[in-house]
């Protein structure tokens, strides 16, 4: 099969990156529910319905993780039989298995995860990560080659073992940096390097949306369990701090 052309379902921040560093490699499109077509102009892509989108030899999925499955049914009939599509969820287990539900069996699948965003890669992704998760009919040593001539560093997982360690990671940073910016950690004169770095955390949060922090805590079925553990640990250090406060009183 010839690839020659990339269709980004989601022309937000993320699937706007995908297309800025894609272009250059292949006929680009993409399509928006939104009105994006002042953005799409000033990049040189050309927005298309939805089936369109859909028809070309790669579909990117960059979409919520909530919309991923809706999605997925509404363009299961217009994608070629032998297409490769490819999700960019922070979560991995359940995109894939969407994927091999309802797309036909013969759709070639890899789930991937760039550990990276707009902000960090805005000007280049080389020197970051991306995680690849094979699905079926994955070609995923071609996809691999790709994305190492780009400069990225790609880690080959399976689903779970991405969820079990992106609940200890990204959804947790969201956890802690989402409750940092509720209780107003910025609000002071006083402050350390290392207060410094809570508020880039609380920075890095800010700039992602709610949605995505539910996502990846409701779909990452490991980041409850961790969440919780996380809670134990701050009640037990709480108990500790209060009753050494007890004792000197």
């Amino acid at each position: 099969m010839s690839v020659t052309s990339v269709g980004i379902i989601g022309f937000g921040r993320f699937g706007q990156l995908c297309a800025r560093h894609l272009a250059p490699h292949f006929d680009v499109v993409a399509y928006s529910r939104k009105n994006r077509t002042t953005r799409a102009h000033e990049m040189g892509v050309q927005l298309v319905g939805l089936g369109e989108c859909a028809r070309q030899d790669i579909v990117i999925i960059s979409v919520s993780i909530s919309a991923f499955e809706r999605v997925v049914e509404q363009i299961a009939a217009h994608v070629k039989g032998d297409a490769l599509v490819i999700d960019v969820c922070s979560v991995k287990e359940h995109p894939v298995a969407v994927m091999e539900r309802l797309l036909p069996a013969t759709v070639r699948c890899v789930g991937s995860h760039p550990l990276f965003g707009p902000d960090t890669a805005r000007d280049s992704v080389a020197g970051h990560t991306v995680a690849l998760t094979p699905v079926r009919n994955a070609p995923l040593d071609d996809v691999r080659t790709f994305l190492e001539r780009l400069g990225l560093t790609v880690i080959v997982t399976t689903p779970e073992e991405h969820d079990v360690q992106m609940a200890r990671s990204l959804a947790l940073l969201h956890f802690v940096g989402s409750a940092l910016a509720a209780i107003d950690i910025g609000r002071v004169t006083l402050s350390t390097a290392t207060h410094a770095r809570l508020l880039e955390v609380v920075d890095i949060v800010n700039n992602d949306s709610r949605q995505l922090l539910e996502d990846m805590h409701t779909y990452n079925r490991h980041a409850g369990a961790v969440r919780r553990e996380l809670i134990k640990a701050l009640e037990d250090l709480d108990h500790e701090l209060t009753g050494a406060a007890a004792k000197r009183s």
